[in-house]
């Protein structure tokens, strides 16, 4: 779909100041530097994201697997059917907040009430009643219930909050900083829903008791990260809704024949699956190939959450200033297909410092997918606008949210899959039950080679991107001559 210039990217008057918060920006003030205390109080509701998301990754499945004692692939199916459901909510949730009119803006009421749901549906989640044998269907029925209110709750805050750093700023490179403080967040989340989680849940009692207290504590403390976020930012810049209606179907069917967001879509998807297929895969390789207790994790989140914290302000921001976002989004995606290789020489008892290593090497590559990934998305929303004069970025967020749950939808089924298909044993309560040869090989082919060729792909998806910063500088200069 080709998109014509809009008579409205021109209109200086769509865009009016307002004295109250949240403040209404004009150009101008859109392309001066935020505020550090508005990047710091957006930054924040990253810690509530990511320690669901992070904890939902890597312990979901296996709890659902090895503590519940549910079937691999049922457990796995009912993850996908959640995550599938999760894909139809984005895209309304984004419309809905980008037509939303408040006292506090567009996006803000969708996080306050995002916040407090997502910490009840983590709790309600990580507490499936034990009252019945784990393959019934009223167990199913309570983990499906439970996933669709968690799908729902995290759509609400997240989707809303995505969209905002297009609001923020028009600046190139300031979008590259507030997203930077996202990074640092989510590496603190990474620690917390990846390396204590495990831990803590063997030291709160192990099995089904650990983990239920888990969903308590993680629950509550994302519940707060988030609703920090929404009064950190009160004094956020924002847009004003549309004056010009244009029906879902125009809206949806527009943004997605806007090329970079295409080829960002495709990225995200191949990259997040092959991320979220490592993440689930780790306590499986742990405990199955390394012959580890899973406290070893913290090490791991350890070596991957301090690679990604060092190498975002050290390496990934200033080589992005220097060869461009997308050129060293290249650097950063091939290196992560070299180091998840490295997975397959990885062999039982393996020492905790190679293991933490590896972290290292995967965090400083996965932080440069993700900051500069993140920070293409506001690049295109600033696109879209120049082009068509609407301001949709809750539409663009929603699909941009839908390309992740579909990513985070086919990896619980495909790691499911491919662990049943090479005849995955499981068990009750956390108990070692020895592996096949085939079933081991099933593990290795999740962490190492699946990731590899989904990076590899990944990498092509790039070769075709060109919305740089001086092809944007143009568009704005086009668009102020009219």
């Amino acid at each position: 779909m080709t998109l014509s210039a809009h008579p409205a990217a021109t209109d200086a008057s769509a865009v009016t100041a307002s004295p109250a918060p949240p403040a209404i920006a004009s150009e101008a003030a859109r392309a001066a530097p935020v505020p550090f205390s508005t990047r710091l109080g957006w930054g924040i509701g990253s810690l509530g994201v990511a320690i669901l998301f992070n904890s939902y990754a890597v312990l979901l499945l296996f709890y659902l697997t090895d503590v519940v004692g549910m079937k691999v692939q049922v457990a796995g199916l009912l993850l996908t059917i959640a995550k599938l459901y999760n894909v139809v909510c984005d895209v309304p949730i984004g419309l809905l907040s980008d037509r939303s009119h408040s006292r506090w803006g567009r996006r803000r009421p969708w996080m306050l009430a995002g916040s407090f749901l997502c910490a009840a549906a983590f709790i309600v989640m990580f507490n499936v009643p034990q009252t019945g044998t784990p393959g019934d269907m009223e167990t199913a029925t309570y983990v499906l219930g439970s996933l669709v209110f968690y799908a729902t709750a995290y759509s609400m805050f997240n989707v809303p909050y995505m969209a905002m750093p297009g609001e923020m700023s028009n600046s190139y490179h300031e979008r590259t900083a507030i997203m930077s403080y996202r990074v640092v967040f989510i590496q603190v989340g990474y620690l917390i829903g990846v390396g204590l989680a495990p831990r803590l849940a063997r030291v709160l009692g192990g099995g089904a008791l650990g983990y239920g207290r888990i969903g308590w504590i993680l629950g509550v403390a994302a519940g707060l990260a988030m609703l920090a976020s929404f009064f950190g930012t009160a004094r956020a810049r924002a847009t004003e809704r549309e004056s010009v209606r244009y029906t879902a179907r125009e809206q949806f069917l527009s943004a997605i024949g806007n090329r970079p967001f295409l080829l960002l879509s495709a990225f995200k998807l191949l990259t997040l699956f092959s991320g979220a297929t490592v993440t689930a895969t780790l306590l499986y390789f742990v405990k199955n190939i390394l012959r580890h207790d899973a406290g070893i994790m913290l090490w791991y989140s350890i070596g991957h959450a301090g690679a990604a914290l060092l190498s975002v302000p050290l390496f990934w921001v200033p080589l992005s200033a220097r060869i461009g976002k997308h050129r060293a989004l290249m650097v950063a995606t091939l290196g992560f297909l070299l180091v998840a290789l490295s997975w397959l020489l990885a062999e039982p008892g393996e020492s905790e410092w190679m293991f933490t290593l590896r972290a290292f090497a995967l965090g400083a590559f996965a932080a440069g997918k993700l900051l500069l990934g993140m920070t293409l998305l506001p690049d295109i929303m600033e696109y879209d606008s120049l082009r068509t004069g609407m301001r949709r970025e809750g539409v663009f967020s929603g699909a941009y949210s839908l390309v992740e749950k579909s990513a985070f939808a086919l990896s619980p089924l495909v790691l499911s899959l491919i662990l049943a298909l090479f005849g995955y044993r499981e068990s009750v309560n956390n108990a070692f039950v020895e592996q096949s040869s085939d079933a081991l090989f099933g593990i290795y082919l999740n962490i190492a080679i699946v990731p590899a060729i989904c990076n590899g792909l990944a990498a092509l998806v790039l070769l075709r991107w060109d919305l740089t910063e001086q092809r944007l500088q143009e568009l704005r200069q086009a668009a102020r001559q009219g």
